[in-house]
C-alpha cells in the first residue's frame, strides 16, 4: 500500500507542470468531449418524451464515458510499451481520466434537481392525466438508470492490457567488474533487487572479469584490435559469461560471483559478452538489446593503448548489436578520468557516476533498465479512479417525485 501511495507522489514530483505536453491530455480530453457531445446531439435526434435538458446531460455523460474508455485504453497500451518510464506524464493522463469520469457524475447530480413535481416539466413532456403522470415518472426513473449504464463503457479500455501478452523478449547483458576495487556486496545486492523488479520477458546475460589464469594476465589480450579480431567467444580467456532465461535464474547466479580476478580485462569481457550473446541467442529476435557495464574503467591489460586507435563501436557488427544509445556505464571510480571511460563518453554512451553503495547502484540500474520494468501501480491507480466514480454513480439516486 505504501508503494502504491508513494507512486502517486512520484507522479506529482516528476510532473512537468510548466510544459505544454503535460496539459495536452486534459485539454484535449475536454475538447473531444465537447465536440462529441455536439456531434452526438446532431446525429441522434430521437428523444421520445425527453426534453433538451435531459438529452444534453445524457449526451455529455455518454461522450465523457467514451472518452474515458479511450483514455484507459491509451494509458494501458502506453503502459505495455513502458512509455511512461521515459515520459513522466502519468499525472497528466490520470487528471484527464478524472475529468472524463467527473462530468457524467455532475450530469447525474444536476438531473436529480429536476426530479420533482415542478422540475420534471423541464426534462419531459408534461402529462395530462394521472395515468400519464404515473407512466411519465416510471419512464424518467428508467431514463435515469440508463444514464448510469454509460459507466460500463470505460471497462472496454482495459482490453488494451492484452498487448502485454504479445510483448517480445528483451536481452539485457551485464558486464560486472568483480576486481578488488569493487565492493561486491553493495553492487550484487543492488543487482538482485533490480532483477527482481524486471518483467518476465527479459533474458539476462551476466559476465564477470574472471577467467585469466596467469598471474601477470599474459593469457589475456593486450590490444583492442587484437580483441576485436576474435570472432568466437571460446577463443577469449578473459571473462566468464553466463546466460539466464529468467530473472530468478539470474538472481541465483549472482551468488556465484567471485570476489577477485586477474588483470581486470574489461574490454575483453565486453567483447566476449557480445560474441557469446550473438552465438547463444542466434536466431532469436529480441525487442530490445541492452548492455550495462558496471566498472571503474581501469582495464589493466589495455591501459593507455585505449587512448587512440579503434574502439568497440567502430566495429559495425558490434555497434549494430549494441548501439551506443543502448550501452549504459555505471562508473564507481569516483569521477576519475581514465582512457576507457573517456572513449565510452566520446561514443555517446550514458554514464552514471555512483558512490560505492547499494542505493546509488539501485538508482543507476533503475535509470538504465527503466524501459524494461513495468510498474503495475499505474494500472491500479486507473482501476481505483474508475471504481470510485462508478460506485459514486450507484449511490446517486433521483429524488422521489410525489
Amino acid at each position: 500500500m505504501n508503494e502504491f501511495l508513494n507512486n502517486f507522489g512520484e507522479y506529482w514530483s516528476e510532473a512537468q507542470f510548466g510544459s505544454l505536453s503535460f496539459w495536452m491530455a486534459p485539454v484535449i480530453t475536454m475538447a473531444v468531449i465537447w465536440i462529441m457531445t455536439i456531434v452526438g446531439l446532431k446525429i441522434f435526434t430521437r428523444r421520445k418524451r425527453l426534453k433538451t435538458v435531459f438529452v444534453v446531460n445524457r449526451a455529455w455523460g455518454v461522450s465523457s464515458m467514451i472518452v474515458a474508455m479511450m483514455l484507459i485504453g491509451i494509458i494501458c497500451y502506453l503502459w505495455t510499451e513502458n512509455y511512461f518510464s521515459q515520459h513522466p506524464l502519468e499525472l497528466s493522463f490520470l487528471m484527464a481520466l478524472v475529468i472524463s469520469m467527473a462530468i457524467p457524475l455532475i450530469g447525474l447530480l444536476t438531473l436529480t434537481d429536476y426530479y420533482t413535481a415542478e422540475g420534471m416539466k423541464e426534462i419531459t413532456i408534461q402529462p395530462k392525466t394521472p395515468l400519464q403522470l404515473e407512466s411519465t415518472i416510471s419512464s424518467l426513473k428508467k431514463a435515469y438508470g440508463k444514464n448510469k449504464l454509460s459507466f460500463l463503457i470505460p471497462v472496454a479500455g482495459f482490453s488494451m492490457l492484452l498487448f502485454a501478452l504479445n510483448r517480445g523478449n528483451n536481452n539485457i547483458s551485464i558486464v560486472f567488474d568483480n576486481s578488488e576495487s569493487m565492493q561486491n556486496n553493495n553492487a550484487v545486492g543492488a543487482l538482485s533487487e533490480t532483477f527482481d523488479n524486471l518483467d518476465e520477458n527479459n533474458e539476462i546475460v551476466l559476465a564477470t572479469l574472471d577467467g585469466l589464469q596467469e598471474e601477470d594476465g599474459s593469457d589475456g589480450k593486450f590490444s583492442l584490435d587484437e580483441i576485436m579480431a576474435i570472432q568466437r567467444s571460446s577463443q577469449l580467456k578473459g571473462g566468464n559469461v553466463t546466460s539466464y532465461n529468467s530473472t530468478e535464474e539470474a538472481i541465483n547466479g549472482l551468488s556465484r560471483i567471485s570476489g577477485e580476478c586477474i588483470g581486470s580485462p574489461i574490454c575483453e569481457t565486453i567483447w566476449k559478452t557480445y560474441l557469446f550473446t550473438r552465438e547463444v541467442k542466434a536466431g532469436q529476435d529480441f525487442e530490445n538489446k541492452l548492455l550495462v557495464v558496471i566498472t571503474d574503467g581501469e582495464d589493466n591489460l589495455l591501459g593507455e593503448t585505449l587512448l587512440s586507435g579503434s574502439f568497440l563501436f567502430d566495429n559495425d557488427d558490434f555497434s549494430s548489436f549494441f548501439s551506443p544509445d543502448r550501452v549504459f556505464i555505471i562508473d564507481y571510480s569516483g569521477g576519475q578520468v581514465n582512457p576507457l571511460m573517456q572513449r565510452f563518453r566520446n561514443s555517446g554512451c550514458d554514464i552514471y557516476n555512483v558512490e560505492n553503495n547499494r542505493e546509488d547502484y539501485i538508482n543507476a540500474l533503475d535509470n538504465a533498465l527503466q524501459k524494461f520494468m513495468s510498474n503495475w501501480n499505474l494500472v491500479y491507480w486507473v482501476i481505483v479512479i474508475y471504481v470510485i466514480f462508478a460506485l459514486i454513480s450507484l449511490i446517486i439516486q433521483p429524488k422521489k417525485i410525489v
